[in-house]
């Protein structure tokens, strides 16, 4: 751990990973936005420790809209059986049962557009999960390149900001990052069912 809190152990490192850093961790981007193993926030602050802001923040951004979009296109090939494999039974039922696969366009954009943008939110899984809807690629591309950056840019910018505090002032930070997560975590399924009641409200209003 101390390669986070020292600048010549990260050089040091990077100069060892050689050109191999920045393609694993693009790797790694891609693979978290299809079956998300690793926190794909986490990962991309990590990316701006390693990389610096712009050169993380563009590894992490490309690698994940690339991830979203493969995912998406397995999901609307193979059908439901292989999402529900990736994200697990019991996750999958539940999202079906709040969205459905018969959900209007507009209230699939909408609930696509939130997800993306609100912290604590499963937005890798909704992304797979459009590919069973009506959503047509062209827009779940638009959808993904705009809204998809700033929680992405945000994540890089705390992991430059992490690396360039002091320890005693760091530490907090990593403490209610971490809190942070488990109460995303814990109140995930409200929230979910909170967006998507707001999706289905602003849908039928526009009808």
């Amino acid at each position: 751990m101390d390669i986070f809190f020292n600048r010549d152990a990260l050089e040091s490192f990077m100069a060892g990973v050689g050109i191999w850093g920045p393609l694993v961790f693009f790797l790694l981007q891609v693979i978290q936005a299809i079956i998300a193993p690793i926190p794909g926030n986490l990962l991309t602050m990590v990316g701006g420790v390693l990389f610096g802001l712009w050169p993380g923040f563009l590894l992490a951004y490309t690698a994940n809209v690339v991830g979203s979009l493969i995912g998406f296109m397995i999901v609307r090939k193979a059908g439901p059986s292989v999402l529900r494999k990736l994200a697990g039974a019991k996750r999958f039922d539940r999202w079906m049962e709040m969205i459905g696969t018969d959900s209007a366009k507009a209230r699939t954009k909408i609930l696509l557009i939130l997800m993306v943008l609100l912290p604590f939110l499963p937005s890798d899984f909704m992304c797979l999960a459009a590919g069973l809807t009506p959503i047509s690629f062209r827009a779940f591309v638009v959808i993904l390149i705009t809204c998809r950056p700033w929680g992405q840019f945000t994540a890089a910018l705390l992991g430059v900001g992490s690396y360039n505090m002091p320890r005693q002032l760091l530490l907090p930070l990593v403490a209610g990052i971490v809190v942070l997560c488990v109460m995303g975590v814990y109140f995930a399924p409200k929230l979910e069912r909170v967006v998507v009641r707001w999706t289905k409200t602003i849908s039928s209003s526009q009808d």
